[in-house]
């Protein structure tokens, strides 16, 4: 992984962005500085080459590891917080996650389970062309990628409604999940500042049935919108300066696959595995994230009753 960052300053926040929005590029991040010391909200990848972009970036600013006082992540995904290990070394920060994300980070093996890792190997695996997937651990992905994940040993839970004061910020919790059972965004009312992490973007994040699904996603969204902010400092792509159009434009997204799912069952009924060869092209694509993603949609659109399975996930029904 090699990847190039922007270097900006919005507000008091100095801001590192990766030059591609997409995985398995480092996802932005944020750095406050408060007197001699800073604090960051996420540290992106790990293995040595995030370490290094890590590295690089504080160096631009000025900034020595050992002057971190706190740590902030967005939630335990390794384009996130894989370079956490490598930042420990060199500093005692204070490390905040919501609860429901401790154990990803403290044991990065748990991301099996949150990324519905067991379910798409059940669903898919019994299938041609899906024989290579049947003993696939996320982490080994991640190594492959570049964009390796670390853990950290301790963490301090934090839950909606906590507020975080970082220097001259003081940031309330949200919690916002879909993409990850314990994401947060941070929202700073006085200044009109919301750090959405990966609900609202450069382009929408996955979402598995682990982690929020479709559901907890919309709900989500429904959450950063109320904020009513006025600048969205984002994970993946630029700094956005009008945060209602871009939340909608994710909701459009959701909504889009959607309708996209109806549309198909209305020619005919699907099995899962068909349904999801439809909507994603790339067998990977439909072992991970596609197998979530449809489970999603299949839940929420089962539980308003506009579809039905037959037989398991053999025959899905249009309503």
């Amino acid at each position: 992984m090699k990847c190039k960052a922007r270097f900006e300053e919005h507000g008091g926040v100095l801001c590192v962005i990766a030059e591609d929005p997409k995985w398995p590029s480092p996802a932005n991040f944020y750095v406050i500085p408060h007197g001699n010391r800073f604090a960051m909200i996420d540290v992106g990848c790990g293995g040595s080459d995030g370490a290094g972009y890590l590295k690089d970036a504080l160096t631009h600013w000025g900034l020595r590891p050992a002057d971190c006082s706190h740590v902030v992540l967005s939630h335990s995904h390794p384009d996130h917080m894989g370079a956490i290990g490598w930042l420990l070394k060199h500093a005692r920060p204070r490390v905040f996650i919501h609860g429901s994300d401790v154990k990803g980070a403290m044991d990065p093996s748990h991301l099996n389970a949150t990324f519905d890792i067991p379910f798409a190997i059940k669903t898919c695996v019994p299938h041609p062309g899906f024989e290579g997937f049947a003993g696939l651990d996320i982490l080994d992905y991640f190594n492959g990628t570049g964009c390796s994940m670390d853990r950290t040993l301790k963490v301090e839970a934090v839950e909606d409604g906590d507020r975080l004061a970082l220097g001259e910020f003081v940031f309330e919790v949200m919690h916002t999940p879909g993409h990850s059972p314990g994401h947060i965004a941070l929202h700073d009312r006085e200044k009109g500042l919301l750090l959405p992490g990966d609900m609202v973007g450069a382009i929408p994040a996955w979402y598995t049935p682990a982690s929020g699904g479709l559901k907890g996603y919309l709900e989500s969204l429904d959450k950063l919108a109320a904020a009513n902010a006025r600048r969205m400092l984002p994970a993946h792509g630029p700094v956005i300066e009008d945060p209602g159009r871009s939340i909608e434009w994710v909701r459009g997204k959701l909504l889009e696959r959607e309708k996209q799912i109806l549309e198909i069952l209305s020619n005919e009924n699907q099995s899962f595995v068909e349904l999801n060869a439809a909507l994603f092209h790339s067998p990977f694509i439909q072992f991970f994230p596609g197998c979530g993603i449809l489970e999603s949609h299949l839940i929420k659109l089962e539980e308003e009753g506009r579809i039905s399975r037959k037989d398991g996930n053999e025959r899905i029904v249009r309503s």
